[in-house]
């Protein structure tokens, strides 16, 4: 008898099995964040390049860092915690106001050169 019921579950079984490796598939897809990654890095060589101009760059960028931020927020939704719970006092975000300054020395970045 124990043959005969799997037998007749073993499709609602293969179903459940199919359907669990989807959702599986489907979440990892919906959080990974590394095609983001390598649009940046493409982002920055095209800039390197002179492809590109500041600012289109920095406008490329600020949407890159916008999605990423998303699937940060996807993934702490998925384990259970607040999108706003966990982080550090460091947002990313400068506020209006705030006065913050930004200074970069090509010859400080280029020291291996």
């Amino acid at each position: 008898m124990l043959f005969l019921d799997d037998l007749l579950l073993s499709p609602i079984t293969g179903f459940k099995f199919i359907l669990r490796t989807l959702a599986r598939v489907a979440e990892e897809q919906y959080t990974d964040d590394a095609p983001l990654k390598e649009r940046l890095l493409e982002l920055q060589l095209h800039l390197d390049n002179g492809d590109i101009t500041e600012e289109q760059y920095i406008a490329e960028e600020t949407e890159i860092f916008r999605e990423l931020r998303e699937i940060e927020n996807r993934k702490r939704e998925l384990a259970g915690v607040s999108p706003k719970e966990g982080r550090g006092p460091i947002s990313g975000v400068v506020q209006p106001g705030s006065r913050a300054e930004i200074t970069f020395n090509p010859e400080e970045h280029n020291h291996g050169e």
